[in-house]
């Protein structure tokens, strides 16, 4: 009995020794570059507005059904769906500083409230600045914000 209990402890901490193993080794992935997010919409001649004129993205092809934007190399697909789903998947711009708030609150972007602190360091504070696309898919500007 005490050898079987032994026998199944080293099979346990094997199987979870192995993920760990595999992530310091690398996997398939390891060296992926993010080509591209999809984000939904119910109006997509309204996401392009303000995809392009409002955030200033560059619009590099349209398809029935679809817009493709560049967002520093990486893609950004708005799709027409019939109706957004209850919560879509939150893209963070970079923004070292926040120093893009003011000119996007000059395009008519309403922020969530004020930045957010969601880490500290010795120097500086990493913020969050929420607002949302016009069918509520959650957006941030996320930055280090050195502390004076």
């Amino acid at each position: 009995m005490l050898l079987r209990r032994r026998a199944a402890c080293a099979l346990i901490l094997t199987a979870l020794a192995a993920p760990a193993a595999a992530a310091a080794e690398g996997g398939p992935l390891t060296d992926a570059r993010l080509l591209q997010v999809t984000l939904p919409s119910t109006n997509l001649d309204r996401s392009i507005a303000f995809y392009r004129d409002t955030l200033g993205l560059k619009l590099l092809f349209q398809v029935p059904g679809a817009a493709f934007f560049d967002m520093a190399g990486v893609r950004l697909r708005i799709e027409r769906v019939k109706a957004a789903p209850a919560m879509g998947d939150e893209l963070y711009f970079d923004d070292p500083g926040l120093s893009r708030e003011a000119a996007l609150a000059a395009r008519g972007v309403k922020f969530l409230g004020p930045a957010e602190t969601v880490q500290r360091t010795a120097t500086s504070d990493l913020k969050l600045l929420e607002f949302l696309d016009p069918d509520g898919n959650p957006l941030a500007l996320m930055g280090e914000v050195r502390r004076p």
